[in-house]
């Protein structure tokens, strides 16, 4: 029986989203209960909602890495929606759950890029990237939602380390 070899741009992508989720949930994890759905100004995402709106995304980029087209005609289109969707998030189950939802058929999908297509350039409206680094773009868009709940946490005065 063959054994098909996974790609190191793949098992990397994998490893590194990872790392990204656990960060989030941690920082998650040790924001307390009466500050989860607390920001720190009226256009502020609370913390449950920058995990829920991280758990979105990655379904999101996962489309567009596929090749759907973008469906929204700006960026602040996309805010707009995005911040109507995570309203009715204001527990962490709730958050997290989507998180977890959308995790899987992400690592799931990496599994099935080939090296021809991780070679390949992936075309945006900024330019073109290596399609091996643009599938870690969930990795790197939960690790800097997980930097803000970090920073929300100072804001309100926690000054340990929760690593």
């Amino acid at each position: 029986m063959q054994t098909l070899e996974i790609p190191k741009a793949v098992v990397a992508a994998k490893a590194e989203f990872g790392r990204a989720k656990d960060r989030i949930v941690k920082a998650l994890a040790s924001t307390p209960d009466d500050k989860i759905n607390w920001s720190p100004a009226p256009t502020a995402r609370t913390p449950i909602h920058l995990v829920a709106h991280a758990g979105m995304s990655i379904s999101g980029m996962q489309e567009w890495l596929e090749g759907k087209p973008f469906p929204f005609e700006s960026m602040a289109d996309l805010d707009t929606f995005l911040r109507k969707e995570e309203q009715p998030y204001t527990t962490r189950e709730q958050a997290l759950e989507l998180l977890d939802k959308n995790s899987g058929p992400y690592l799931a999908w990496l599994d099935t890029l080939s090296e021809e297509k991780l070679t390949s350039m992936f075309e945006t409206p900024m330019g073109a990237f290596p399609f091996s680094d643009a599938i870690t773009w969930p990795a790197d868009h939960l690790r800097g939602h997980a930097s803000q709940l970090d920073y929300i946490q100072t804001i309100y005065g926690d000054r340990e380390w929760h690593f």
